[in-house]
């Protein structure tokens, strides 16, 4: 009966978060979302160099261009999913950046399909987890425990935009299993150029990344809530992806019950730029 149901949920749980820890940005199915404008900066478009050739004789002046502007706004992946009695079983809902005009920039077109790909992504991964809601409600259903919906959330934030590069920070919320511990609440970023669109990796900021890892490693196991523990052991839990940059220099994350108990909550340690500047690249 009910000890059935706490095992079932106990198996789900971390089904569930390595369902969304290995989301890959494939598209899959026809998902709900819309777009809409976003009240945040834009900036305009890195400038496109002139093609070389003979001095020519000087042609009549014409207005110069209007620059392109880069106009953010989002992309919202959201629906219900009901149970054959028309009970809500599961809600979910995922916003995402997106660019108005992704249109008039090669670049912004890759930003806005990179996320369109990972709103498709989610949406294919609620639709699995759908039916485990299903499964769990008929069970508490049938033996007359208290069902809760299962919810997924999803939101974003820019920690820092400059004319050459946007770094996105991503949250994401979900209750996905009836009797859970606790929620899960995990973090995600990216950081992509904004003349090609290209997604940058960590390695992309440093001209020796192997150094800089080393580096990064060392002043995270100075910090006092990591003073437990050696560069060698942060090392195992320390993932390339997880930072994001801001205005004075690096951050790096730790999800809730890696390097510390769940309770703990998500780490996060700032390192300047200055003390990584012999080791950056052009790119910053």
């Amino acid at each position: 009966g009910y000890r059935n149901m706490n095992i079932r949920s106990a198996r789900l749980f971390p089904l569930m978060l390595a369902l969304v820890l290995a989301l890959s940005a494939c598209t899959s199915g026809d998902p709900s979302n819309t777009r809409t404008p976003a009240a945040s900066s834009t900036t305009p478009a890195s400038p496109t160099p002139s093609s070389s050739g003979a001095p020519q004789d000087a042609a009549p002046s014409s207005p110069s261009p209007t620059p392109q502007v880069l106009t953010w706004s989002e992309q919202t992946f959201q629906r219900d999913y009901t149970a054959e009695d028309g009970t809500l079983v599961m809600s979910v809902k995922y916003v995402f950046p997106d660019v108005e005009n992704a249109d008039q920039n090669p670049a912004w077109s890759e930003i806005s399909s990179y996320y369109a790909a990972e709103g498709a992504a989610y949406m294919a991964t609620a639709g699995e987890l759908a039916g485990y809601a299903a499964d769990d409600y008929a069970v508490t259903k049938a033996t007359g425990g208290e069902f809760l919906p299962f919810g997924e959330e999803s939101g974003y934030r820019f920690s820092l935009e400059t004319k050459d590069l946007v770094s996105v920070v991503r949250s994401y919320y979900a209750n996905s299993v009836t009797g859970a511990a606790h929620p899960a609440n995990y973090q995600f970023s990216e950081q992509f150029d904004l003349a090609t669109g290209e997604r940058l990796t960590l390695s992309s900021f440093f001209t020796d990344p192997e150094a800089a890892r080393t580096r990064i490693l060392e002043t995270l196991s100075g910090k006092d809530a990591l003073s437990g523990y050696s560069a060698d052991t942060l090392s195992s839990e320390f993932k390339d992806e997880y930072f994001y940059l801001t205005e004075d220099g690096f951050v790096f994350y730790f999800q809730p019950d890696t390097v510390a108990p769940y309770a703990a909550g998500l780490l996060e340690f700032s390192i300047p730029y200055s003390e990584l500047e012999d080791l950056l690249s052009p790119t910053l």
